[in-house]
C-alpha cells in the first residue's frame, strides 16, 4: 500500500490521531477520559482528544487533525506532496499487528532462575512503552504495578528487556512478559496487589494483562482510589490456581470474590475451582467482556471501522479492475466465427425436405 494515493481529507477521515501517534512510535504516559498524553522524543508533550479526534501542543500553541500532525512533526518526509500514502502505510502496519493480537497469551513451561533477572528498574524502555500502548495500557499505570529488567534470550542468550510483576508477598520471584509469552522467574505462584482491609472485595484474574487492563479503565474514569482499596489476586496460569484456592478458603472474611476469567477451557476450570473454594459464592464477571475472549481483548485498541470500510472498498475496486481486464483479454482471444463455403466460393446452407425427408443443399 506504500504507492497508494491518500489525500489529506481521506487520511483524516480514515486514521484517528491516536493511532497515528502509536504508528509513529510515540509513548502514551497517561490518559484521563478522552485525553491521552504522549511524550515526544524531544521532550515535549502532545495531547490527543480521542472524542474530537484532534491533537494539541504547547510552546508554541498548535493543534489540528491527523494530516496536520504528519506535517507538524516532520513526518512530511513520509509523504510526496499532498499524498499521505507513505504515512498511511505505517498506520496499516499497526492495524495488521492489532488483528494478530490473541485474546490471551501462553506461559513458557521452563522457568528462569531468579539471578537471570538483572538490571531491574521502574519501566522506562521506549520499546516496552510502545508495546504496552499498543495493548491499550499507559505507562503511568504500568509503572505502578511492574518492574523492568533483563533476561537472557532463550535462543541467542542476548539480554531481552521484559516487564515483570512480583509473585508472592515475601519472595523475589516474578512473572515476566515480553510481548509474546509469560515467563516464570524463580518460584511459581500467584501475585497479589493491595492490602487486606475490613469488608473488602477480592478481585481474581488469570494473568497480569487482564489486571492491568482493568486498572487502566478505572484510571481513565477517575475511580482508581476505589479499586485500589480492593484486594487483587492474579493466578499467573495453572501454577497459581491451587495457591489461590487455598488462600480464599482460609480467608472467609472477604465481602465478595469477583472473578474475571478468560473465555476458554482453563478459565472455566479456574472459576469452577475458585467457586468451590468459596462454597459457591464466587461472582463470575465475564459479563463485562461478553463476546470477547478476555478482559484484555475487550478493552485493547481495535482497528477502526472507518479503515475497514475503506479497505473493503479498495478490495472491491481492485476486483472490479481485475474482472474488467480479464473480460477484455478474453474478448481479444475469442476465435472469430467462420462460415463454410463451397469450393465455388458460394455459401452453403442445409435445409430439410419436409415431404420426402433428407437433407437438400
Amino acid at each position: 500500500m506504500e504507492n497508494i494515493k491518500i489525500s489529506a481529507m481521506e487520511f483524516d477521515s480514515i486514521v484517528p490521531v491516536d493511532d497515528l501517534c502509536m504508528a509513529a512510535g510515540f509513548v502514551c504516559n497517561s490518559q484521563r477520559r478522552a485525553l491521552r498524553h504522549y511524550a515526544l522524543p524531544d521532550g515535549r508533550e502532545l495531547t490527543v482528544n480521542t472524542a474530537r479526534n484532534e491533537w494539541a501542543m504547547k510552546n508554541p500553541d498548535c493543534y489540528g487533525s491527523a494530516s496536520q500532525l504528519v506535517k507538524k512533526l516532520g513526518l512530511t518526509r513520509l509523504t510526496e506532496g499532498d499524498n499521505f500514502g507513505m504515512a498511511f502505510s505505517l498506520v496499516e502496519k499497526l492495524y495488521t499487528e492489532r488483528d494478530s493480537i490473541p485474546p490471551t497469551f501462553g506461559y513458557m513451561p521452563i522457568s528462569r532462575p531468579i539471578w537471570d533477572f538483572t538490571d531491574t528498574c521502574h519501566p522506562k524502555n521506549r520499546e516496552l512503552g510502545r508495546l504496552m500502548n499498543r495493548y491499550g495500557l499507559s505507562m503511568d499505570n504500568v509503572k505502578i504495578h511492574t518492574l523492568e529488567g533483563s533476561l537472557p534470550h532463550v535462543k541467542s542468550q542476548k539480554p531481552e528487556r521484559v516487564l515483570a510483576m512480583s509473585v508472592g508477598e515475601n519472595t523475589d520471584s516474578f512473572m515476566a512478559f515480553n510481548g509474546q509469552v509469560f515467563r516464570q522467574i524463580g518460584d511459581a505462584g500467584m501475585s497479589t496487589v493491595g492490602q487486606r482491609r475490613k469488608d473488602q472485595t477480592c478481585m481474581v484474574y488469570e494473568n497480569p494483562l487482564d489486571f492491568l487492563t482493568l486498572m487502566e479503565s478505572v484510571i481513565r474514569n477517575n475511580v482508581y482510589p476505589i479499586m485500589a482499596r480492593r484486594y487483587h489476586i492474579i493466578l499467573n496460569g495453572k501454577r497459581g490456581l491451587a495457591e489461590a484456592c487455598e488462600y480464599l478458603k482460609s480467608n472467609p472474611d472477604f465481602l465478595e470474590v469477583r472473578c474475571f476469567m478468560p473465555q476458554n477451557e482453563f478459565g472455566q476450570t479456574a472459576f469452577a475451582a475458585i467457586n468451590d473454594a468459596v462454597k459457591g459464592t464466587a461472582i463470575d464477571r465475564s459479563d463485562l467482556f461478553q463476546g470477547f475472549g478476555s478482559l484484555f481483548e475487550k478493552y485493547r485498541p481495535k482497528v477502526p471501522e472507518s479503515y475497514r470500510k475503506w479497505k473493503t472498498a479498495q478490495i472491491k475496486k481492485e476486483n472490479q479492475v481485475y474482472v474488467s481486464e480479464a473480460v477484455n483479454v478474453g474478448q481479444k482471444e475469442m476465435t472469430p466465427k467462420i462460415k463454410k463455403r463451397s469450393s465455388s466460393g458460394m455459401e452453403k446452407s442445409a435445409i430439410i425436405d419436409r415431404k420426402e425427408g433428407g437433407l437438400k443443399l
